[in-house]
């Protein structure tokens, strides 16, 4: 799928850069710009050499460089201004990386900046394309020492230190590396673009708001734990992947989507499954677009609310409230899945599941059979109304049992018939009739009237009502019979 040819190529950058990288910080020698100018031309630095790789860069105030082209240095220092043009590239290798002391300017369209080192370095400021990937640092270990604690933090602010930041375009982050945003009451952190959370990284957004306008692919872990800070948003596609269970890290986890208490999560798009969702108490979520909501792991959750159209394509548990359907629900027959309701501890056999909104069941495969029952929700006991329900047609003679209230199901009931067939004669014309609208698939077949045998024969009638002949007396009698191939 998509979402695996999209981790498969971040984590091949992550190590490509790590094969340059990795061999641990060497002497950096120290360039200073001299003069304002592009970073490509060698007028801007001390004795004409463009910084690359093995170098360390000192722009003091009063001088901007432009970023113009693709570079790869070891760090930036001063007092001065960095700006990246349009579809350029910088990748920072070694920690620190850049000082706070520098202006960043890194909107330009389609510029991309890359932190390869510890992201407790990286420069809180507007991104068009941003990148964390700390392919040159390893992970501290315990007990934590400055500046390690806070590694997870944007530059040298703590959460209690507002840093709005937006990233015009894309953002990923990769490597091992928790993001936690150092923002107070609900100050987001926007992204216009994709988000990606690479395997083994995490982004703890419960001291902000986390806003992504476009996708959100997470391969690795997102939590909020704090509700009073505002509603986070995922305008597009949400895809969890990764492993479907839980490994210590990361406050207990290194994968999947984390529903605090009361947190809630607003996705406008689809939702697709193929990691791990966890959530206590009252976390959730709203589905307030279209699409579906899908996977190959069943999705485990406290509650949620549809107000979009969503169609079931996955098995859906809530642990602690009912679905809130005001949308519309679409459940496809051909793959029928179930919204169970689970009783949280203590309310015993109590629960009771509501219904609301649009019901539109759908069925994509071979046309239901007397007697076929659909489970689409399970719960101890049912209410509410849908605003309409829609059920596919069924062939003649059968019909729609809903016992949706009495167990969540939908019966079929009836026994299907068969097409009559009627003739009618106007002189030598003989017309023969059915009701083809309703048993489509049925045609004239025809033999002799020399005994009745096992061998009927196509008339070319076609499958359409009516069919005529014209009768001539000198031949043997005919009989007539509808066939469906």
């Amino acid at each position: 799928m998509k979402t695996t040819i999209l981790f498969r190529t971040l984590t091949l950058l992550a190590i490509s850069l790590s094969a340059v990288l990795c061999q641990g910080q060497p002497n950096l020698t120290l360039i200073t710009a001299t003069a304002s100018g592009n970073w490509s031309d060698p007028n801007t630095w001390t004795g004409g050499i463009v910084p690359g790789v093995s170098n360390s860069v000192d722009i003091e105030g009063g001088i901007e460089v432009m970023v113009d082209t693709n570079i790869t240095v070891g760090k930036i220092g001063g007092y001065g201004v960095v700006t990246m043009v349009t579809n350029s590239t910088l990748i920072l290798l070694y920690d620190p990386m850049i000082d706070t002391t520098i202006t960043l300017n890194a909107t330009a369209s389609n510029n991309t900046v890359i932190y390869t080192g510890n992201p407790y370095y990286a420069m809180p400021c507007d991104y068009y394309n941003l990148v964390l990937a700390n392919t040159n640092w390893t992970p501290p270990i315990s007990p934590y020492a400055k500046p390690w604690e806070d590694f997870n933090n944007f530059a040298d602010n703590d959460v209690s230190t507002a840093t709005p930041m937006t990233i015009y375009g894309n953002m990923s982050v990769l490597g091992w590396i928790k993001v936690q945003e150092a923002n107070v009451a609900g100050v987001p952190i926007i992204i216009n673009g994709n988000l990606t959370i690479g395997p083994g990284c995490g982004w703890d957004c419960s001291s902000g708001t986390l806003i992504v306008n476009s996708n959100l692919y997470l391969g690795g872990w997102l939590e909020d734990l704090d509700s009073a800070n505002g509603t986070n948003y995922i305008g597009g596609n949400l895809v969890i992947t990764g492993p479907s269970t839980a490994l210590n890290s990361f406050n207990g986890y290194t994968n999947g989507w984390y529903l605090g208490d009361g947190t809630n999560w607003v996705v406008g798009g689809s939702l697709t499954n193929d990691g791990a969702v966890y959530g206590i108490s009252y976390g959730a979520f709203f589905l307030n677009g279209t699409g579906s909501i899908g996977g190959s792991n069943t999705l485990t959750v406290p509650t949620l609310t549809i107000n979009g159209s969503y169609t079931v394509a996955d098995s859906i548990v809530l642990t602690t409230n009912n679905a809130n359907l005001n949308g519309t629900l679409i459940f496809d027959l051909a793959n029928t899945n179930t919204i169970t309701l689970v009783p949280y501890p203590g309310a015993g056999t109590t629960q009771t599941n509501y219904y609301g909104g649009n019901l539109v069941v759908i069925d994509t495969g071979a046309a239901p059979i007397g007697g076929q029952t659909y489970k689409l929700f399970n719960a101890a006991h049912y209410t509410g109304v849908f605003a309409s329900e829609t059920f596919p047609t069924l062939p003649t003679g059968l019909n729609w049992v809903n016992d949706l209230l009495l167990n969540g199901s939908l019966v079929v009931g009836g026994t299907p018939g068969n097409p009559l067939i009627t003739l009618s004669r106007s002189g030598n014309q003989l017309t023969l009739s059915w009701d083809s609208a309703d048993f489509p698939g049925y045609s004239v077949v025809a033999q002799t009237n020399r005994g009745l045998g096992t061998v009927w024969n196509s008339t070319g009638s076609g499958t359409t009502s009516p069919y005529s002949v014209t009768i001539n007396p000198a031949n043997p009698g005919v009989y007539y019979r509808l066939y469906h191939q």
